[in-house]
């Protein structure tokens, strides 16, 4: 009876949970956003309660009314001034931006009440009831459970039978189509978030006599809300509640049961990083043709400009009196901390929320290894760089997007509540006393030398700098940021996905534990139970400020954390530590509206200009050695000529004419492809049905057919992006049926997209860079210490000669016409060397010049280099000109094969399309 009593106990503060997550419902069935605010809103509805009915006496409803609306006028306002202007923004970047709105809310709230606890009594009936033998639970219980069944019942109604609903259900599946119909999905979705943050504010006011009032905690309870919302994947209302009831049950029957200290707060956490583990598959966001993704930079570091502003740093170290080199000192360890963000959410595309919950790991890890084993201050930063790093590895799971931020945020709060709460390990708040820092029999002690360990900070900073700028600048770099930017090509061109990624999670992690401890041993003794998941959101959100993709927006960022040089510079405002979040978070709301590329990025012009201007200056006043250069920069990534093609970018032929001529005989291997009754279905629709086709070495196979008739479908089959109903797939003799699509791409199977799906954020060069990546893990490691250039194979180079594309390689795709993006991406793919080259509408945007020179490459491509091709065309006189088969495919099936003669003269093909042959955009009669 004991573990029913206590299970019943826990469905009121369920219930709580399940009220919370129904806001966050209605604002992702209208506009495909999960809000990370709502818990701020639910925080700021309870402080007004307190303010109205405990300090001036309101009545009690009149006080709930006031609360509850001036919430909902809170959240529709987030919509309609900070969500909806960035409606083309990247689905990540809107969630950041609930992420500002939480930071300005609790700031808010620190600032006003300076982190005291408040207490509101209950206007609930506390007495407790026997409901069944030896089972006794308060009144409020049964009341608040009652409160969120009836919500959930009323919201489950009123979406399912009234118009708002059917309305708010079209507005979720199509914007564009509800607009049509003269409704307006802004409207929709303001009234949506205005319900959101109402239900909020209810919660709170509920949960409020239970618990204290703290900004700190409350906001916290974002986590087992979203919990209960997985259960209904942010669509159903009932199972939202009965997630948030299974939540709650399952915290207080832990209690019951487990003593150790964490456990039974851990349980919402454990149970979501379990579900998104089994699960996995990514939360669905609302997503926009036009993602806008922040800028990255190119990972180039001038050695001049560098050397001048580190021995800036050092002079002032030295000079400036001590506090104000402690402040510095704190805020160059978190801008290591900050530069852990860069690496895994700026290069990775990765949102992790847990960078500064790992750099207490970090820190503890180090203190424990001082304090106990006596280790010296570099053994203790290698340890806490190893141990967070294989837990960071961890930590990668095989979620994406916002699915990878929740289960981070899940996973900090858990290591935080197990391992840097935890008396037993963290010593509470006596800390960890570790051993005085020095190097080699120096003392870096800050409280005695605090220039010394100023300097010693400064040294680990300029390290991980060059070493995550040649991350960038390596094969390493470049697999990360073509994951971020389309996982599905970087797949295509036999980029390890899931590689990427725990390699990006695996290097910041070590990084954010080696600021950890360099910011903990500032002090005598390390309390881990600082480093709290409040704090590392407010991480993210200042590297976002700073610039997120780019190593110095990282430094910019660190400044605006509070208990470094902006504290110290405004030592005397009082309570300065609250105000520096609020304005760290509004800055991220205006830097997301104008620029969401960071603060170094919008003055980045004006950072050239000051340092064109330095570098001028310091060349008068030098002489220039013969055949030099002054200026120290590093070469570009790949080195070579801006125009490319040199021998720095992979070597290449004399004779632009007789490059191709050249590579005849260069290929050794030939490979035949067989695609053996192939059949694809897409829950009860068949859209490809027993296709055979063989496509053998130094042949193109036309494969032609109306829109829909599913040719791309049969070459992501082929490639393995889609799972097959039946059938086999075999290069020469090896079954590829169930490989993968990187294992495909590795054995020689390279394609290209109808959408081209180019790396937008690399340059053309880098883009083909990741096409030649031969996949070597080692280069994981060596790019650290010397960055791999670009290897462009001479087929590529020969290539981009005859289609006069050379002048290109530094530029990004995006600045590119539309026919010459298109050509780079066959070169992409050609980029492997390939021995099966699938070609998805290659001509599609191309003019009659432009088709025709693509032509001449792909019949040189197959009778030069015997690479087998799969041409998929709606350009029937292209297709007709160089195929030496063709098929063509309607609704999925096979409708005529073999040479283009005996093809369009079948008497399928001439009713299917003599009469009307727009389907193949020509004019052939």
């Amino acid at each position: 009876m004991e573990l029913l009593t206590f299970a019943l106990l826990g469905m009121g503060v369920g219930a709580i949970y399940g009220i919370v997550a129904q806001g966050l419902v209605l604002v992702y069935r209208s506009s495909g956003i999960l809000n990370f605010a709502q818990t701020g809103f639910l925080m700021i509805g309870a402080y007004i309660f307190y303010e109205l009915y405990v300090l001036n006496g309101w009545p009690y409803w009149i006080a709930l009314v006031v609360a509850v609306l001036a919430c909902a006028a809170m959240g529709a306002a987030v919509h309609l001034f900070i969500l909806r202007p960035m409606r083309q923004a990247s689905a990540i970047a809107r969630l950041i931006a609930t992420l500002g709105v939480l930071g300005v809310l609790s700031s808010i709230a620190a600032i006003i009440y300076q982190g005291n606890t408040a207490s509101v009594p209950s206007s609930l009936p506390i007495t407790s009831v026997e409901i069944l033998p030896g089972v006794r639970i308060g009144l409020n219980i049964i009341v608040l459970l009652g409160i969120g069944i009836a919500i959930t019942a009323a919201l489950w109604f009123f979406y399912r039978y009234s118009s708002f609903g059917r309305i708010t259900s079209a507005v979720a599946e199509n914007q564009l189509a509800a607009s049509v119909t003269g409704h307006s999905p802004d409207t929709i979705a303001a009234v949506n978030w205005a319900l959101g943050a109402a239900l909020a504010a209810v919660a709170g006011i509920l949960i409020a006599p239970i618990d204290y009032l703290q900004s700190g905690t409350l906001v916290l309870l974002i986590v087992p809300a979203i919990g209960a919302g997985l259960a209904g994947r942010f669509l159903s209302f009932p199972l939202a509640l009965i997630g948030g009831l299974v939540l709650g049950m399952a915290q207080s029957v832990v209690s019951l049961y487990v003593t150790s200290p964490g456990w039974s707060l851990s349980i919402p956490y454990i149970l979501i990083v379990a579900y998104l583990v089994i699960r996995g598959r990514g939360i669905p966001l609302r997503s926009f043709v036009i993602d806008k993704l922040p800028k990255v930079g190119t990972g180039r570091i001038r050695p001049v400009t560098l050397a001048v502003l580190v021995a800036a740093t050092i002079a002032v170290l030295v000079v400036v009196p001590p506090q104000w080199s402690s402040a510095m000192t704190v805020t160059l360890a978190f801008a290591v901390i900050t530069l852990s963000v860069v690496v895994v959410t700026g290069y990775a595309g990765q949102l992790s929320l847990a960078q500064y919950i790992l750099a207490g790991v970090g820190a503890l890890a180090a203190a424990r290894l001082s304090a106990n084993w006596h280790f010296p201050f570099l053994a203790a930063l290698a340890g806490a760089l190893i141990i967070t790093a294989v837990l960071g590895a961890l930590l990668a799971l095989r979620a994406r997007g916002v699915s990878l931020a929740v289960a981070t945020l899940a996973a900090g709060m858990v290591i935080f509540d197990l391992v840097l709460n935890n008396y037993t390990l963290s010593g509470g708040e006596n800390g960890v006393t570790q051993d005085s820092p020095n190097l080699f029999g120096w003392s870096i002690d800050p409280t005695l030398h605090p220039a010394r360990y100023g300097v010693t900070v400064v040294a680990v900073l300029v390290l991980l700098i060059l070493a995550v700028a040649n991350i960038r600048r390596g094969d390493a770099g470049r697999r990360m940021l073509a994951v971020r930017s389309n996982e599905r090509a970087a797949a295509a061109l036999g980029v390890h996905v899931y590689a990427a990624k725990v390699y990006a999670f695996t290097v910041a992690a070590g990084i954010a534990g080696v600021g950890g401890m360099l910011y903990a041993f500032l002090s005598p003794t390390v309390t881990s139970g600082n480093f709290d998941l409040l704090t590392s959101i407010n991480f993210v959100t200042v590297t976002v400020v700073g610039g997120v993709g780019n190593i110095f927006g990282a430094v910019i960022g660190a400044t605006l954390l509070p208990g470094g040089l902006v504290t110290q510079i405004f030592f005397g405002v009082q309570n300065i530590n609250a105000w520096i979040p609020l304005a760290g978070a509004v800055g991220l709301l205006l830097v997301l509206r104008r620029n969401p590329s960071g603060i170094f990025d919008m003055n980045s012009e004006l950072y050239d200009q000051v340092r064109d201007r330095i570098m001028d200056r310091i060349r008068r006043h030098r002489p220039v050695a013969a055949g030099g250069t002054t200026d120290g920069a590093v070469p570009a990534a790949g080195g070579g000529s801006a125009a490319g093609g040199g021998p720095a970018a992979g070597g290449g032929s004399a004779s632009a004419d007789a490059a191709m001529d050249e590579l005849v005989v260069a290929r050794t291997t030939r490979k035949t492809l067989r695609v053996e009754g192939l059949r694809v279905t897409f829950g009860g629709v068949v859209a490809v049905n027993d296709v055979s086709i063989t496509v053998r070495p130094g042949e193109v196979h036309g494969l032609i057919g109306p829109n829909g008739a599913g040719k791309t479908t049969f070459i992501d089959a082929v490639t393995g992006f889609v799972s097959l109903a039946g059938g086999r797939i075999l290069v020469d003799d090896t079954d590829l049926t169930r490989w993968d699509a990187r294992r495909r791409a590795r054995l020689g199977i390279a394609r290209t997209f109808q959408s081209l799906e180019l790396f937008d954020d690399l340059t053309v060069r880098e883009n083909l860079a990741v096409g030649a990546d031969d996949g070597s893990a080692l280069r994981y490691l060596s790019d650290i210490i010397r960055p791999s250039k670009p290897r462009l194979r001479p087929l590529v180079l020969a290539a981009l000669r005859e289609s006069r594309l050379e002048d290109t390689l530094d530029v990004l795709p995006s600045s590119l016409p539309f026919g010459r993006r298109r050509m780079i991406a066959i070169m992409r793919a050609l980029a492997s060397d390939p021995a099966v080259l699938l070609l998805d509408e290659p001509a599609a945007g191309l003019s009659d010049s432009e088709s025709e020179a693509l032509g001449a490459l792909i019949r040189n491509l197959a009778t030069k280099r015997q690479i087998a091709v799969l041409l998929i065309e709606h350009n029937l006189d292209l297709v007709r000109s160089i195929s030496d088969r063709m098929t063509v495919l309607a609704s999925g099936s096979i409708l005529a094969e073999g040479t283009p003669s005996e093809v369009l003269s079948h008497p399928g093909v001439l009713e299917t399309y003599v009469g009307d042959l727009a389907p193949f955009g020509t004019s052939h009669d």
